[in-house]
């Protein structure tokens, strides 16, 4: 709460400035939906939308941010590549590449080059201003400074630099381009162990609003001055079709009464769900994509009672690792358009699932911690077999400006597995932990899904 606290000033004078200071401008866009001068038109509630759902996004994600940093720590507890240090400044590398290569860009060198000191100038002044005065504590304990993720803001702020000067004036591609290398560098602050995911998502609105302010900014003060003349007309015929990629993230619900079936003790309803899908329109209202999506679903296993006396001994509790499955899917897409940029959205698709491995972890008791150099131990473990299965979804999304667009979705997902369940028997020579077999238990894993999806169109 406190952080939050300390976020709310920051916020509020950006609302103020974008609702003092910003004229209302206009995209043109299919006749039948011809902006007025209407508030949600206004520039100030265009470019603050998507940073506004990303603070959301933030927020909705504090409370789940130990289960996904449970998952960095599952699999892949040593990964130590620090490639997020460099990919955040590649967008702007970009920029200053193309203008050298004589690949002209939405404004002269001079312009643009103001418009990313104002954009450095705002992201640097709120990052900081919320880090020091928040400090919240880095996942990996080393300070506190974690929230918001400064490597995150820097490198949307240069994907949406990126995004202004080639993006939306020469081809969307650069602006997938740099708001993908964005991602690879959130998803690498927390990877490294620097990051929650909390952290990450709002630098990324921090970011992209920092640029958005900053050429507001420069528009005031250059006006037409500095500024190439359009190459592509803004409008998007209405027969447009709307191919795009997608990330999404949101909130899963178990449809069955419990996902751990008949394990006595245990039991999992309510996690959350993440993915990336994409989807190429041959038709204005259908095209053919993919998703690949991961739901995970963390365990209450309060209920668990662990009799065996030679375990009993040495543990001083338990505790259960997720329950995680990931969905490689492809079929139709299908897209209808509404009046004012609104898109109602379905999909249908199959493919596979394949659960990850899990354990019931024993921790030692100090004496034991110290004499087998480890913190804890698997006592039980889940293998889920792959499966076949199947998704479908619904949604409605508002298109932002020419190639973004934002959506409110519900998905659902089935897949039924073999789960194998073993128990540790002896411990090798080697310390390899030996198992025996107890049985196989048929878990339906089968859940809705709702939460928000960032689009970016290719049309």
């Amino acid at each position: 709460m406190h952080m939050i606290r300390s976020a709310i000033p920051v916020f509020s004078a950006i609302c103020i400035l974008l609702n003092t200071a910003a004229s209302a401008q206009y995209v043109k866009v299919p006749d039948s939906a011809a902006y007025t001068h209407r508030f949600r038109d206004a520039r100030a509630v265009r470019i603050s939308t998507v940073p506004l759902v990303l603070f959301a996004g933030s927020a909705a994600l504090w409370g789940e941010r130990q289960n996904v940093r449970e998952l960095r720590n599952r699999y892949i507890p040593t990964f130590r590549h620090h490639f997020d240090d460099y990919m955040q400044y590649v967008p702007a590398l970009a920029v200053i590449g193309l203008n050298a290569a004589g690949v002209k860009g939405k404004n002269k060198p001079g312009r643009a080059f103001v418009s990313y000191a104002f954009s450095a100038v705002i992201m640097g002044a709120i990052v900081n201003g919320i880090k020091y005065t928040a400090k919240v504590e880095r996942p990996d304990g080393s300070e506190r400074n974690s929230f918001p993720s400064g490597h995150t803001a820097n490198s949307f702020m240069n994907a949406t630099f990126l995004h202004k000067e080639y993006g939306q004036y020469r081809h969307p591609l650069y602006s997938v381009a740099g708001y993908s290398l964005a991602t690879g560098t959130a998803i690498g602050r927390q990877l490294n162990n620097r990051h929650w995911v909390s952290d990450v998502v709002a630098g990324a609105g921090i970011g992209i609003l920092s640029t958005e302010l900053a050429y507001m900014i420069a528009d005031r003060i250059y006006r037409e001055k500095g500024e190439r003349p359009v190459i592509h007309k803004d409008p998007i015929p209405v027969d447009g079709k709307p191919s795009f990629l997608e990330i999404r993230m949101g909130y899963a619900v178990a449809t069955t009464k419990d996902l751990t079936g008949n394990v006595n003790g245990i039991s999992a309803k309510r996690g959350f769900n993440m993915g990336a899908e994409g989807a190429w329109f041959f038709h204005r209202n259908m095209g053919a994509g993919a998703e690949f999506a991961f739901t995970s679903f963390p365990i209450n296993d309060d209920g668990l009672l662990i009799t065996d006396p030679d375990v009993t001994v040495i543990s001083d509790g338990h505790y259960t690792q997720p329950m995680g499955i990931r969905y490689l899917h492809a079929g139709p897409f299908f897209s209808v358009p509404l009046p004012r940029n609104w898109f109602i959205t379905a999909k249908v698709l199959g493919g596979t699932s394949l659960g990850s491995d899990g354990n019931v972890m024993m921790r030692l008791n100090s004496d034991w911690k110290d004499l087998l150099q480890r913190n804890d131990f698997p006592y039980l473990r889940y293998k889920p077999e792959g499966t076949f299965s199947w998704s479908t979804g619904l949604g409605i999304q508002k298109r932002i400006s020419r190639n973004i667009g934002i959506k409110a979705y519900g998905a659902y997902f089935d897949s039924d597995h073999d789960f194998e369940i073993d128990v540790m028997d002896d411990v090798a020579d080697d310390g390899k932990f030996l198992f025996k077999h107890l049985g196989t238990e048929k878990v339906r894993f089968n859940h809705f899904t709702f939460g928000l999806g960032l689009t970016a169109f290719l049309w």
